[in-house]
């Protein structure tokens, strides 16, 4: 995922950069309109920052990225991400 940056930085090219370190949680759904992307919202205190996933294993690249940063590895399944 050429988006994350130092395994620890989320940029939205023209956007924003996030420092996946400051993020609480992260939850996502499918994009109804354009099945297999998915949104995904970072939650950052009571803000949240919006990313759109263009794939399951992206969205699971962004959250074992997310997990590393907070010092656990996880070990994912496509399954687990999406319907």
């Amino acid at each position: 995922m050429d988006n994350i940056k130092k395994e620890r930085f989320l940029i939205k090219e023209t956007s924003y950069l996030v420092d996946l370190k400051d993020v609480d949680f992260i939850t996502w759904s499918e994009n109804e309109r354009d099945l297999g992307k998915y949104l995904a919202k970072l939650h950052i205190g009571s803000k949240e920052t919006r990313y759109m996933c263009q794939s399951a294993e992206e969205l699971k690249t962004l959250l074992q990225t997310w997990s590393e940063v907070k010092g656990e590895k996880l070990d994912l399944n496509i399954d687990e991400l999406a319907w």
